[in-house]
């Protein structure tokens, strides 16, 4: 394999998937719709539903049939997404749009970590990991922020044409995927190609209860993954039910792109920092479990340099977790199932974000988003200082690295 090609297009992936000018004012596009507060954490409680059902589903998919493949389905899925949020009519096609980008993200999600660690176990040389997956997050960080600063953009040309441009990337990425070779390490991936359909359901049993059989003697990494969801839930809410709070605030509306072109970039300023450290992982958590949810409070404050201090504190904190968690618990899985592992992460997020993503727009609509932010900030304090109790023993008999 040639790592160097292999690498590249990855990269160019990620830009193309990251480059989102419509999560930067996605909320304002709905609510000049006519959609309340209270219906976008419906659509947003509607998408981590999907997401939860079909997050480790998406993951064996990706182990069982190839990650390239994946990738490919997923591209489709989300130029189906992008087809739905542009339609008029009914709440209900901005609902099937929430749910096909919730299955695209899906398939995409550990699949893309899965690929580019089994593409550098290939080649010998998996002790870069947390270097080159540093790069691709803070890659995908800036051009989502430079996406963001784009937003302006998008709102003169408004919603429909704005989501034909993401179709657009889409055909990108379907490119750039297609160019991408498929890492085989272990003699089941080599068998891949081979599996005939009478032996899937016998593989796909198998598969299910090895991934069980790994969380049951496994507890600790479970913990480490749900550690890393419980910092990145309140960062995700706060992008998302910041566009209205900037506003209320007196942030002019057509400069919105500035505050979401900043935020982002202190989580890729996160991920570099993290992967140049080697402080232990449970520790990294506990200090960025307190500062993310400081930030989380300061981001619900009326003064705006507060806010954006709280927003780039909480984004910061999230990034570098993100490479803390990953580099520490890809060690920890094998090739064979480490799409469908790296799913469980994501669908431990889904099942925060149902909670508190509709909770947080009751709140907004109800009281204000300030209610919302010091909820979800106080709610990751106490939940970091549970972590540090029942994390104490395990680091004691140093089970947590």
């Amino acid at each position: 394999m040639n790592i160097k090609k292999q690498m590249v297009r990855m990269y160019l992936y990620e830009a193309a998937l990251t480059f989102r000018m419509v999560d930067a004012v996605w909320v304002l596009f709905l609510l000049e719709r006519g959609f309340s507060l209270a219906q976008v954490g419906i659509a947003e409680g509607i998408y981590h539903i999907t997401s939860m059902l079909f997050e480790v589903p998406s993951g064996m998919a990706a182990d069982l049939f190839g990650r390239k493949r994946t990738l490919l389905i997923s591209a489709v899925l989300g130029m189906g997404s992008a087809l739905f949020m542009t339609l008029e009519g009914s709440s209900g096609f901005v609902y099937c749009g929430m749910i096909f980008s919730a299955l695209s993200l899906n398939l995409a999600s550990g699949t893309e970590e899965a690929l580019v660690y089994d593409s550098l176990l290939e080649a010998g040389c998996e002790t870069r990991y947390k270097k080159i997956w540093a790069n691709l997050s803070a890659t995908g960080r800036i051009t989502s922020a430079l996406s963001c600063a784009a937003s302006p953009f998008a709102i003169l040309i408004g919603y429909k044409y704005t989501y034909y441009i993401s179709m657009g990337l889409y055909l990108c990425i379907i490119f750039f995927v297609s160019g991408v070779r498929e890492p085989v390490v272990t003699k089941g991936q080599e068998m891949r190609d081979s599996c005939v359909k009478e032996e899937l359901g016998r593989r796909w049993k198998q598969h299910i209860s090895g991934t069980f059989q790994f969380i049951k003697e496994n507890p600790i990494t479970i913990g480490k993954l749900f550690s890393g969801a419980a910092i990145a839930c309140p960062c995700y809410l706060i992008m998302m039910y910041l566009q209205e709070h900037l506003v209320n605030c007196g942030w002019p509306k057509s400069l919105i792109g500035i505050p979401m072109l900043v935020i982002p970039l202190a989580g890729a300023v996160g991920t570099r920092i993290a992967s140049k450290n080697e402080s232990r992982l449970a520790a990294a958590l506990l200090i960025c479990g307190v500062i993310s949810g400081v930030g989380t409070c300061l981001a619900g404050n009326n003064i705006l340099v507060i806010v954006l201090l709280g927003a780039c504190l909480a984004r910061g904190c999230e990034g570098f977790a993100e490479i803390k968690v990953s580099e520490n618990v890809n060690r920890d899985f094998s090739s064979d199932y480490r799409a469908t592992l790296i799913s469980v992460d994501s669908m431990l997020y889904s099942v925060l974000m149902v909670a508190a993503s509709p909770l947080t727009g009751f709140l907004g609509s109800r009281y204000s988003v300030r209610a919302s932010f010091y909820l979800l900030g106080g709610i990751l304090l106490l939940a970091t200082l549970l972590m540090r109790i029942i994390w104490g023993p395990a680091r004691r008999k140093n089970i947590i690295s």
